[in-house]
Parts: C-alpha cells; structure tokens; sequence
C-alpha cells in the first residue's frame, strides 16, 4: 500500500494537555473532484515515542466535500452566514460505508474568536462518534484561500 503524501493537505493539530485534543486534514482529491476531511481524536503516544502528542488516524472519521458542499463552507469563511450544516447518508449513493455507517455530518460555526468545527458519523448500531475543534482566524484563511481554488480547479478555471 502506499503511504500517503500529507505535503498536500492542509493539516489543523490541536493538541492539549487532557490528551482531549483533535486534528483535521483537508485533502484535495482532483481526480475525484472533491475534498476529504479527515478528522482524529488525540491519543496517547505509543510506548518509547518521543513524540509530545499522537493522533488516532485508523480511527478518523471521513467526511466528502463536493463543489456545492465547499460553496455553503466558503459563506460561512467568508462571513456571510453564521453557521453550515452539512449532512450525508451513504446508503444514497451506494458507499463501501453504507454498511457500517448511517450517516454523517460535518458542522462549522463562527464563533468570537475563530470557528468551531465538528465532524461526526453516527454508526448502524446508533453509537455516534463526534470530533470537535476550534479554528483561528489565520487557520481560516489558509482553508479559505485552499477551498476556494479547490473549487476552480473542479471546474477547471
């Protein structure tokens, strides 16, 4: 399997000291015309690890942004909306997910200082797994700026 190449996505790490923390990456896939978030809970480094903080990524939570999804994500960077809401049920589109997963959402919210994001997938069984992190105004306008050229690239503009 080939390792991933992370010099293309946009990576958010917000470690903590509680080890409660979260991390996303937003990876622009140009062949699918579309962008992944990848969300994960921080979790304990592996035992002889130098690292200070380890994020549980075989456990992330994935969420596909098309052009209309990044549209209503933009208005909210941009400050035209206060909040978005994005919903998806795989079992519509026939996913590998489907049979695991009943659906999921990816929530961003403005807030005083910053944005609130949260990514969660509610499983067949009913459990719910939610991942919640708080976005700075400068991380913004990175995601901003990476969005909206994901968009033109989409379309090819």
């Amino acid at each position: 399997m080939e390792a991933s190449d992370y010099r293309n996505k946009y990576s958010i790490y917000k470690p903590n000291k509680t080890g409660s923390g979260a991390a996303v990456q937003f990876d622009f896939n140009k062949d699918k015309r579309c962008v992944f978030v990848e969300a994960a809970k921080q979790t304990t480094p592996p035992a002889g690890s130098t690292a200070p903080h380890a994020f549980d990524w075989g456990n992330k939570l994935v969420f596909k942004l098309a052009s209309t999804d990044l549209g209503k994500i933009l208005t909210v960077l941009e400050g035209r909306l206060k909040s978005v809401d994005l919903f998806h049920d795989p079992s519509k589109g026939g996913y590998t997910l489907a049979a695991e997963t009943k659906n999921s959402t990816v929530s961003l919210a403005k807030g005083d200082y910053g944005f609130f994001l949260k990514v969660s997938s509610q499983a067949r069984d009913g459990s719910v797994q939610a991942i919640n992190l708080g976005v700075s105004e400068d991380e913004a306008a990175v995601l901003r700026i990476l969005l909206a050229k994901a968009v033109e690239s989409m379309y090819c503009w």
